[in-house]
């Protein structure tokens, strides 16, 4: 009879190139098929970063508008804007991503079963590998999230080597940016992980700030940069133009509560926003087809009217602070959903679509399972000493589960929408917190897992 835990012990060590390599070549092979049978799927979001990405065909920003941050256009620009393409480069980056979680998991427990587990995966829960045919964001951000990952237990468990660690965390520093220039969201990814370079156990201050320098160097200049062509062009310090429209999604549901002298843009957004709740059950994402609309009752242009929605969507929100609370905790709860974004009609043979809607219901009730199995080990650690010694917190877990908490909480304090979809680029680090959290508490982590 196989014994999980004693097998999984035995592999600690053994050499892990036959382990990526087989990896690597389910992960082309399931790519492989997919293209013959699947195609690239658009969005409603997805016009408007093609549009962004033709813009950027001349290497400038003369043509672009500010309403995203340019990470994604800039890769659909590279891939000549054409879908097919961009859905080839993503499937490239979800192997990267597959082989990132492998690397990230052996390195992390010296064992090289786990971290092709890890990767495997990635590879087999829909939610994921078929985002990767989604014209949208989150396969690039996932990219950057891990690499990110990868990149801060490498800067942590280098030892007495300053060259390296200086390379490293400013990687680490370029990493953590351009997830932030792909998904606006991530922008304090760069934040969050100053602590654990200044306070990374085991190090003098010198070695600390060997690392913290070069780090802070890429923030500065990617996202530094980025704000500081915001200011100038849009008279904003944020990433995009667009944050005012995005708290519409959260104060459209009580927008009638504006006193009369906003009533030009009280009066035009109710009734798009009641129309559409007539159509759909909810208000979400009124606001996109209502601007034009609020713009000529107004008299205020686009970026104007952005920042006015802005400041009216914050004195709405300081008055009536519950209505906005009962939009916050929904917005989280939502955020655990796990729900597959895919087009089975897109799929030319038949079986196949069984198959993979099949894959799809198990695949996010697995992730259910490990968003619940997140909570609950997130709750004990907190309230259980026994817990945090049973887990044998380290750096990694804490990076893992703070990031993703950070995360379910500013998503949802500043949009109330498609909220579900925030968590696609961060699910695998879901997984990744579960797996390194048992690996500890069944003592499945090498000493090479505590930097």
């Amino acid at each position: 009879m196989i014994r999980p835990l004693a097998w999984l012990r035995r592999q600690r060590g053994r050499p892990p190139l036959a382990w990526a390599a087989g990896l690597g070549f389910f992960g082309v092979l399931e790519r492989l098929v997919l293209y013959r049978v699947y195609a690239p799927i658009s969005y409603g979001d997805s016009p408007s970063y093609l549009r962004l990405a033709g813009s950027l065909a001349d290497f400038s920003l003369s043509g672009y508008d500010g309403t995203r941050v340019p990470g994604y256009p800039l890769l659909m620009m590279l891939m000549g804007a054409e879908p097919v393409r961009i859905w080839l480069a993503q499937m490239a980056l979800g192997l990267a991503i597959s082989l990132l979680l492998f690397w990230l998991g052996w390195q992390t427990t010296q064992n090289p079963a786990i971290g092709a587990g890890l990767g495997l995966l990635y590879d087999v829960l829909p939610g994921q590998f078929l985002f990767e045919a989604n014209l949208l964001t989150e396969t690039f951000a996932a990219f950057w999230i891990l690499l990110s990952l990868c990149l801060l237990h490498a800067v942590l468990g280098i030892g007495r080597r300053p060259a390296s660690s200086v390379l490293l965390a400013f990687l680490l520093g370029i990493a953590a940016s351009a997830a932030g220039m792909v998904r606006p969201l991530f922008f304090p990814l760069t934040v969050f992980y100053l602590p654990f370079l200044l306070f990374a156990p085991g190090r003098t201050w010198r070695a600390r700030w060997q690392a913290v320098v070069p780090f802070i160097l890429g923030p500065l200049l990617i996202q530094g940069g980025w704000l500081a062509y915001m200011r100038s062009a849009y008279h904003v310090v944020s990433p995009t133009a667009m944050a005012g429209y995005s708290m519409v999604q959260h104060t459209g549901e009580f927008f009638e509560y504006l006193p009369d002298e906003y009533a030009p843009i009280r009066d035009t957004y109710l009734r798009f926003r009641d129309e559409q709740i007539a159509a759909r059950g909810v208000q979400t994402n009124a606001i996109w087809g209502a601007i034009p609309e609020i713009s000529k009752a107004s008299g205020l242009g686009f970026y104007d009217l952005a920042r006015e929605m802005q400041r009216l969507s914050w004195m709405l929100i300081r008055a009536h602070p519950l209505l906005y609370l009962r939009n916050v905790v929904e917005g989280w709860i939502w955020f655990w959903k796990a729900p597959v974004y895919w087009r089975p009609e897109m799929l030319a043979v038949p079986w196949l679509r069984s198959v993979l809607a099949a894959m799809a219901i198990l695949g996010r009730g697995l992730s259910l399972l490990a968003n619940l199995a997140f909570l609950i080990v997130s709750a004990a650690v907190v309230v259980s000493r026994k817990v945090r010694a049973w887990v044998r917190i380290d750096a990694m877990l804490l990076a893992s589960f703070g990031m993703v908490w950070l995360f379910s909480i500013l998503q949802t304090l500043l949009d109330h929408g498609d909220n579900p979809r925030f968590l696609v680029p961060l699910q695998m680090v879901v997984f990744f917190a579960i797996v390194h959290a048992l690996t500890g508490g069944f003592g499945l982590r090498g000493e090479g897992g505590r930097p």
